[in-house]
């Protein structure tokens, strides 16, 4: 099986780039930079049309979006435990994973990339402080979420922790007191003494402050 991940460092994309350390299978990284606007190169958007990051090449074959990403990586390989087992459990993590794609992420965008929504630099700065507080809020929500559990679905680490850590990661480059929130603190502290997450982290030369 050939696989081909493109990501950008610390872009969502690095959630599917934990769970392929954590795989162990051999796969190549493919660093888009996005700051020098390179998923808009006709090169890659023969990959990926939609211009975005991550992109899974599986054989040849292509999946973009996060959520069927994390879910075919996780479900694809049984063995290595990273998708739960009950299919109520994994409804339960398409819900959360659906859930931070559709309302979590898109709050952080409006922050970081007001210029997605609106035109006027003006109002720029109204959409900006609405999506910070928004992501504050959804933060907030997933710690509560996380009280009393030790992993986010069921009773094993799988991808929906590693798509979390990312969000937290965000939050605390925008300067938000995420560190008061104590449940998904502590999910994070966990998730980050992994040693596939250490690679994951090296390789795009990240970290988490």
């Amino acid at each position: 099986m050939k696989i081909t991940l493109y990501y950008a460092p610390g872009a969502c994309s690095l959630a599917p780039h934990i769970v392929l350390e954590e795989l162990g299978l051999a796969y190549e990284a493919v660093r888009i930079d996005t700051r020098a606007g390179q998923q808009r190169s006709p090169e890659y958007l023969r990959v990926n049309p939609r211009g975005r990051v991550p992109t899974l090449v599986v054989d040849g074959k292509v999946l973009v979006e996060n959520v069927a990403i994390l879910a075919f990586l996780g479900g694809a390989f049984p063995a290595k435990g990273l998708w739960p087992r009950r299919t109520w459990e994994q409804a339960q993590a398409l819900s959360l994973m659906a859930w931070v794609a559709d309302t979590v992420h898109p709050s952080y965008a409006h922050w970081f990339r007001a210029e997605r929504y609106v035109d006027d630099e003006a109002a720029r700065e109204a959409v900006k402080a609405a999506g910070l507080r928004q992501f504050g809020e959804h933060l907030a929500e997933a710690d509560r979420l996380l009280a009393g559990r030790r992993w986010a679905v069921g009773t094993r680490y799988s991808v929906v922790d590693a798509y979390l850590v990312v969000f937290y990661r965000w939050a605390l480059r925008a300067g938000l007191p995420v560190k008061d929130l104590a449940n998904y603190t502590a999910l994070v502290g966990r998730v980050m003494a992994r040693p596939a997450v250490k690679r994951a982290f090296a390789a795009e030369g990240i970290t988490m402050g």
